[in-house]
């Protein structure tokens, strides 16, 4: 699973994340991991739009309209929580800390979008 890169403009999970987040919750969020497995399961199986920003967006939209933005934060707060288990093992394993970092990276580039496509502050703000 290659690291994304922020200022590109493929912000989409990819559905190997999705697999591989839902396995790593499955024990201490299993709620969580099930929320993502009927989110992956919703997915279509093959992009509407041939160009990358629109399967980006597309898969995007699909993947909310099935999680929510709130169910994306609690995903990152669960992986952050894993990371941080991770980082104080005391056998730390490299590789678990490097697939949390990349998840983590893909996790947080979609809220990016959410907060990018959705700019305006809620009236209660004002």
């Amino acid at each position: 699973m290659p690291s994304p890169n922020r200022h590109t403009a493929h912000n989409a999970l990819t559905p190997t994340a999705l697999v591989i987040t839902s396995h790593l919750l499955r024990h201490d969020n299993p709620n969580l991991a099930q929320a993502i497995q009927q989110a992956l399961k919703a997915l279509p199986s093959a992009p509407a739009t041939t160009s990358a920003d629109g399967a980006s967006t597309e898969l995007n939209r699909q993947l909310l309209s099935n999680l929510h933005a709130q169910t994306v934060g609690e995903i990152l707060a669960a992986l952050t929580a894993l990371g941080q288990q991770a980082l104080h093992d005391h056998q730390r394993h490299p590789e678990r800390v490097a697939l949390l970092h990349e998840l983590l990276d893909e996790w947080v580039a979609l809220a990016e979008w959410i907060l990018q496509r959705n700019e305006s502050p809620p009236n209660q703000w004002h």
